[in-house]
């Protein structure tokens, strides 16, 4: 059997697998694309290959989660599917019938993707296919069968039970471990290899935002994450580059130029910000009216370097503060000092996902007040968030839910857009790593139409120092800041009191101009 052979069978009855599920398909189809987004951090104008692309089931979701603006190159295997996916006019992507990967051109795309497709018997050979057909420095992301999966593993065990099931006869689960093995031995480089997709396609349509928001929690457990349904794979092929994001004019409405202030905490951050300032100003700087790096009586070099990069640019500022520190502390600093008409508040190591503020952008550009950049809503992605922090995260947000007037997601991260004056407005009670449930609290309290983003999370690597949050040690402060805000919450409802995060007045009560591209 040989490689084009497994590669057409695969696309057949991985087709025919979406289809047999109406009810689930579409989300599950849609989460891929969206993790495709938000783990590439993908660019306009970047090309895209996709790898088995049969009747076009995921290219349309794909199209639509990158907003058309990148070419896709989708490759099917099949005549007949192909033929009928090119009537589907999917912007910016053109269907084309191969019989080989060989008949493409080499070193040609910036990103290879695919769904169900590389999970076969030979996908060693596919992989070294892959590998010529990417440019140097380009990314491959793949979501295949994980073969700890209980049904997939009985599939590939037990005689018969997987061709009763539909599966090609090549077909197979892929092992974490024997994958990276085999993908290094290719060449490809900054492997990750993440468990992913707990909703099974028989699930009922009514449960899947339930089993999704379970699955927030699953698929980081200890152990149980291994049993996922799925693995999403992502490598590399090495290029004198890879090191270096390319930088894209993100910035395209012109009534936010010069408009925004960012306020970044610092302590102990001499890496990151540099990167961070780059990518800032690099996507955005058509809408950046200052960067200022609140630089919390940092031990290391963190001070030095701001003021160096403060030197290259004047939109770049430098505020030192002295003991005691706190990112409370920090934020209120920082928000005093804002000019902007709006400020943009996130932490050192977000450079990564600068590329996605751009949907905080436009809900402001919409007509929100803010935009705050939702870690756990259904379109999010976590990678190597830890398994704790997930668990505290939704126990208080489940509280929080329960004992307040409002239904949030992820209101405690410090990734916030706002019109100036709500934070300049703030009572900020908190002096640590709390205050961020006050920034994201109170406003939604208020009255404020604050649209939740979703976003990627993307732990720190090793060359990106260690975060100074701890979460036994700062816990009480979250608890204590959400049982004063329920308080006044309450104490405003039941006896007229006025709440300290009251709605000025001049607030309008009108409805956002337009619908922002991003999702709750």
């Amino acid at each position: 059997m040989s490689l084009s052979t497994n590669l057409k069978e695969m696309e057949q009855v991985r087709e025919a697998y979406w289809l047999k599920s109406p009810s689930t398909s579409p989300f599950r189809l849609r989460w891929r694309a969206s993790t495709v987004r938000h783990w590439l951090h993908i660019i306009p104008g970047k090309t895209i290959l996709e790898i088995g692309a049969g009747s076009g089931l995921w290219t349309q979701h794909l199209s639509e989660a990158l907003r058309g603006e990148n070419p896709i190159t989708a490759a099917a295997f099949n005549e007949d599917l192909a033929s009928g996916a090119s009537a589907k006019k999917i912007p910016n992507t053109r269907f084309i019938h191969i019989r080989d990967l060989a008949e493409l051109p080499e070193k040609s795309f910036d990103y290879v993707v695919g769904t169900a497709i590389l999970c076969h018997n030979l996908y060693e050979q596919n992989l070294s296919a892959l590998y010529r057909l990417l440019k140097p420095g380009g990314q491959l992301l793949f979501f295949e069968a994980n073969y700890w999966n209980p049904q997939v593993f009985l599939k590939n065990h037990v005689p018969g039970l997987g061709r009763w099931a539909g599966d090609a006869p090549c077909q197979m689960g892929m092992r974490k471990y024997k994958l990276m093995r085999l993908a290094s031995q290719q060449g490809f480089a900054r492997l990750e290899i993440t468990p992913y997709d707990i909703v099974h396609p028989l699930t009922p349509r009514w449960m899947i935002p339930s089993m999704q928001s379970l699955g927030f929690v699953l698929e980081h457990a200890p152990v149980i994450r291994e049993f996922c349904g799925t693995l999403y794979i992502s490598a590399q092929r090495p290029g004198p580059d890879d090191a270096q994001m390319e930088f894209v004019n993100l910035a395209t409405r012109p009534e936010l130029f010069d408009s925004t202030s960012v306020v970044v905490p610092c302590h102990n951050e001499e890496m990151n910000i540099e990167p961070l300032a780059r990518s800032l100003l690099g996507f955005y700087g058509p809408y950046i009216h200052e960067i200022i790096f609140v630089n919390d009586n940092s031990t290391d070099s963190t001070s030095r370097v701001a003021h160096e990069i403060a030197r290259s640019d004047p939109r770049i500022k430098v505020l030192d503060r002295t003991m005691p520190n706190g990112v409370g502390r920090a934020l209120r600093d920082g928000y005093a000092a804002a000019t902007g008409r709006y400020i943009l508040t996130m932490d050192s190591d977000f450079a990564q996902i600068v590329p996605e503020l751009r949907d905080m952008f436009e809900a402001i550009g919409c007509g929100y007040s803010g935009a705050i950049g939702s870690r756990f809503s259904h379109e999010s992605l976590l990678v190597n968030y830890p398994f704790s922090k997930i668990v505290c995260n939704r126990g208080f947000h489940m509280i929080l839910n329960v004992f307040l007037p409002c239904r949030v997601r992820d209101i405690s991260n410090n990734l916030k857009l706002y019109r100036a004056d709500i934070l300049k407005n703030l009572n900020i009670e908190q002096d640590h790593f709390a205050a961020n449930v006050e920034t994201g609290l109170k406003p939604v309290l208020a009255g404020y139409d604050i649209k939740e983003v979703p976003i990627s999370w993307i732990n720190r690597s090793s060359d990106m120092g260690s975060s100074s949050f701890r979460l036994l040690g700062l816990a009480p402060g979250y608890f204590f800041a959400l049982v004063r805000m329920v308080w006044e919450s309450w104490r405003s409802r039941l006896f007229g009191a006025k709440s300290n995060a009251a709605k000025p007045a001049s607030e309008s009560q009108g409805k956002p101009k337009c619908d922002a591209s991003a999702t709750k």
